[in-house]
């Protein structure tokens, strides 16, 4: 599959499955990919019998680009430029961002809160030593970077493109590119586009102005890596006509980037930002459960919550002000989520934008909530349980570093008393209380992720879907643990006939099927739950093969060596994988042949082996006549010893039971398996009513010893 335009989505497995993603969908950063068993809410159920086929998977991931990030290319020939004006190289990783925010908050707070700061990288300077210019010019609270490239001028032809990436390693109010000594070509235009975390192209890319005649500004830029494409066209072409132009174009670059300084943030720098502390949590369910607090000392580190509106903004000149809360999600907790709660005393006026990366505006967010409406079109976004005066809202598998959130209030908020918290959770809402929360680790070792494991009556991400109400878990219930009464008809056929061994295993099949089903229902456990499975399926695979065994009346010594083999083969099939379809199979199988090989044993001690001669003999002819008397015996053996009308119904109730056991699904399975248990033990009953009383009284073993005892007394009288 190709040219996945989103890559947020959940892909069918096929046997071969090939995911092909270009570079202009590739982002720098860590990458996950999940597999995932089963679709649907029905996904997350606690399933009281998994039976789906075990498949193995293997992957393969190939990554292919250049050696280096000033590389690109099919063929890495062309180069990339850095912009160098980016002071602090160290802090380039996305996930020490808020460390390099609380670090340069503290220095800046030493200087002058109105002193400009300007950093002037010189064409005739190495990339990366930055000079400080001193100026004494007042900007405010703004903090400029006039950055440059290598070469103090450019030359490009016509159709050819250069390509530059600038890194912007904190928070900044806005980015600027204008071009230098272009005035002297009318008819060209020096046209860019820059694309965030990506290579931009002419019908691809975030931003694209011609700044030959005015500056391109992007407001509010993400924190990461920007790529920009220079190109220069020729005005007259985009008009549809012609003129002649130079080959070669020259010109320079002005690149600003534009900051706040002293906790302030926003287009003008007039706005409040507060940076939030992580806080662990006591004895948490998931290793990176915590919460976040402000860092100024303004609230209590023990508390999960603070009171808003003492850290809010003022304005006296417009009518809604914006503060800003800035938080670091730590590396390895990608699998994590950020719950996000407000609760006030009157009725919320509150607006909440928040990004990754880059401070949020009205124009520029990643999920939004307010009383009256919401971003809910994002998989990734929840917003539940709000009303009027709380507001309630997570964002799911949060990317790892800077989160900026954003509250848009009015001015006037000093009669209101709303307290906020902030947290890094496992699972949405503790899964409802209707499932449990489990933490595991991904395959490399180094990111938790969390998910909810829910009960036999809900489903879903967080187990907010019931999938049984209550009346249809009770009905439920009693089917599936009153069915087995069925066991009643073999064991009690058995207990009449004397037979207490097949007695005992009908009895106790059927008791433990009924524990192990008002345990699975979460009724009653006697004992574990995987000790009442075991049972149960063991005793069930030993129930039929049993009754197979018993149709063929041979010697005892045979009998308890055929059912020692049932015994290890049957526990080793409810002990490696009890809940496998195969299994009804296996059982049916191994029970036929238990038959099969009793008959041979009884038919060649019934017959002596007089019906076929110990010489071999070739000729067809001469041994046809051999045959059919052995093929007539045998059949008039069989009628003898069965009813052949319980045997057909024995067979066709056994079918049913096979039927049921391969239409069981996660809906039906409660009808279709209390079928299971009423029509596998209705067939051993009537196979077991299947056979002639007076064929078991007079087996072949006691006809032969009787024969022997009589033919003493002849040869004795013989001798004498």
């Amino acid at each position: 599959m190709n040219n996945q335009s989103n890559l947020a989505q959940c892909i069918p497995f096929q046997k071969n499955t090939t995911i092909v993603l270009t570079n202009d969908q590739i982002l720098p950063g860590v990458w996950y990919i999940g597999y995932f068993n089963g679709l649907g809410s029905a996904r997350t159920q606690s399933k009281m019998i998994s039976r789906g086929r075990a498949r193995s998977v293997s992957t393969s991931i190939t990554v292919e680009g250049c050696p280096s990030s000033a590389l690109w290319g099919p063929y890495c020939s062309q180069t990339i430029e850095m912009i160098g004006c980016s002071q602090l190289s160290r802090y380039n990783n996305s996930r020490n961002l808020l460390v390099q925010t609380i670090d340069t908050k503290r220095r800046l707070n030493t200087r002058e809160n109105n002193r400009h700061t300007s950093f002037l990288l010189r064409s005739n300077l190495p990339i990366g030593h930055a000079l400080d210019s001193n100026s004494n010019s007042l900007l405010g609270v703004e903090n400029l970077i006039t950055c440059s490239i290598s070469n103090d001028s450019l030359c490009l032809r016509q159709g050819d493109m250069k390509f530059y990436f600038l890194d912007i390693d904190n928070l900044a109010v806005q980015f600027r590119i204008a071009a230098a000594k272009f005035g002297l070509v009318q008819r060209a235009s020096l046209v860019c586009y820059l694309r965030y975390n990506a290579f931009p192209r002419r019908v691809l890319h975030d931003y694209s102005g011609d700044i030959s005649s005015a500056p391109l500004v992007i407001k509010l830029p993400n924190i990461g890596r920007w790529y920009i494409a220079i190109e220069i066209l020729n005005k007259t072409e985009m008009n549809n006509t012609t003129s002649p132009m130079p080959d070669t174009t020259c010109f320079s670059f002005d690149w600003q980037v534009t900051g706040c300084l002293d906790g302030k943030a926003g287009i003008n720098c007039s706005w409040e930002a507060y940076v939030l502390q992580r806080v662990p949590k006591r004895n948490p369910s998931v290793p990176f459960e915590s919460y976040y607090v402000p860092t100024d000392g303004r609230a209590m580190l023990e508390d999960s919550h603070f009171l808003l509106e003492q850290f809010l903004s003022n304005s006296s000149y417009e009518q809604f002000a914006w503060t800003y809360f800035l938080l670091d999600v730590p590396q390895g907790s990608a699998g994590a989520l950020i719950h996000v709660q407000l609760k006030s005393d009157k009725e919320l006026n509150y607006e909440l934008y928040s990004r990754y990366g880059g401070l949020p505006s009205n124009d520029s967010w990643d999920y939004f909530a307010s009383r009256t409406s919401s971003s809910n079109g994002s998989i990734f976004f929840s917003l539940q349980n709000s009303t009027n005066s709380d507001m309630d809202l997570s964002i799911f598998y949060a990317k790892e570093g800077t989160w900026c959130f954003g509250i848009k209030h009015p001015n006037n908020t000093s009669n209101s008393q709303t307290y906020i918290s902030v947290s890094l959770q496992g699972c949405h809402r503790n899964c409802n209380q209707k499932g449990v929360c489990h933490s595991s680790v991904d395959e490399s070792g180094l990111t938790f992720y969390s998910f909810c494991t829910c009960d036999r009556d809900h489903g879903g991400f967080d187990c907010s879907d019931e999938l049984v109400s209550p009346n249809g878990h009770i009905r439920q219930s009693v089917f599936l643990i009153a069915s087995n009464a069925a066991a009643i008809l073999p064991a009690f056929w058995a207990l009449r006939q004397k037979a207490f061994a097949e007695w005992i295993l009908y009895t106790s099949s059927g008791i433990s099927s009924a524990l192990y089903h008002s345990c699975d229902v979460g009724t009653w456990c006697i004992l574990s739950f995987h000790v009442l499975q075991f049972l149960d399926f063991w005793l069930s695979f030993m129930a039929v093969i049993g009754t197979f065994i018993y149709m063929a009346t041979i010697k005892e010594a045979s009998k308890r060596a055929m059912h020692t083999a049932v015994f290890i083969l049957t526990a080793i099939l409810a002990a490696t994988g009890a809940t496998r379809s195969a299994n009804i199979g296996i059982v049916v199988a191994i029970g036929s042949l238990g038959l099969l090989i009793g008959w041979i044993l009884e038919f060649s001690t019934a017959q002596r082996f007089t019906c076929c001669s110990w010489r071999i003999n070739l000729s067809v002819p001469q041994r046809w006549p051999n045959l059919v008397p052995l093929f007539w015996n045998t059949l008039e053996m069989l009628n003898k010893r069965f009813h052949w009308l319980y045997l057909l119904v024995g067979f066709i109730t056994l079918s049913f039971a096979a039927v049921s056991w391969k239409l069981e699904s996660n809906s039906s399975y409660w009808i279709w398996h209390s079928m299971w248990h009423i029509t596998i033990y209705t067939s051993s009953f009537f196979f077991l009513c299947s056979i002639r009383v007076n064929m078991m009284v007079h087996s072949p073993e006691t006809n032969y010893e009787l024969t022997r005892q009589d033919s003493l007394p002849r040869t004795e009288s013989r001798e004498t």
